[in-house]
């Protein structure tokens, strides 16, 4: 009896805890957002410029002007839960999420063409819950998977882990310089498939 006891806890030893990748093939919609700007005749970089219910601001840096959208985009539905059969056990803890970054394109909203990131773009940066995940060098190479770390898993793994919606603060960040002149309507087309690798909490054998 002690033979076969011990040998079960070996083999559970070396095999590890089992983690669970849920993403798209599960039902895991992707984060992904459009904004778009009108900037008049009248337009001073330093303006906040108004888009639907959100606000995009500026400010002045050397040889150009930066624009930041901002945007809260839900990752998770309460009902997912349910309907995400890897979601329902209270025991499946959270261990890491995992971006892949499919788009992020700065776009001249009135022609619908992308503005090319050599000549129309200085710097580009896109953030989630705070962590940089990726920059124009990036950008010009996707798409790229990046993990999230620190505190911005943690507001995510907290959620998780209680079973309750999931949503995620997205900055884009990009200068454009003063020539060429920006696009009169300036538009941002973002997306990523999140992917929630879930496990077993700690397990004690006695």
């Amino acid at each position: 009896m002690r033979r076969s006891w011990m040998l079960a806890t070996m083999a559970l030893a070396a095999c590890g805890p089992v983690e669970l990748r849920i993403d798209e093939s599960k039902g895991v919609p992707s984060v992904k957002g459009s904004t778009e700007v009108s900037l008049s005749a009248t337009f001073t970089c330093g303006q906040a410029l108004p888009a639907g219910t959100k606000t995009v601001t500026t400010r002045i840096v050397p040889g150009g002007c930066e624009f930041t959208f901002d945007d809260t985009l839900e990752a998770l539905k309460a009902s997912d839960y349910e309907q995400i059969g890897e979601l329902k056990s209270a025991t499946n803890l959270l261990q890491r999420v995992e971006l892949s970054i499919t788009k992020l394109n700065f776009v001249d909203g009135a022609t619908g063409t992308t503005l090319d990131l050599a000549t129309r773009i200085t710097s580009a940066t896109l953030a989630v819950n705070g962590q940089q995940v990726a920059d124009k060098a990036a950008l010009a190479a996707l798409p790229t998977v990046v993990t999230l770390e620190g505190a911005a898993l943690s507001t995510i793994k907290a959620k998780v882990d209680a079973r309750q919606p999931v949503t995620v603060a997205v900055k884009a960040v990009a200068v454009l310089p003063d020539s060429p002149k920006p696009p009169e309507k300036l538009k941002i087309d973002y997306e990523a498939q999140p992917a929630f690798i879930i496990g077993p909490g700690a397990v004690k054998i006695f």
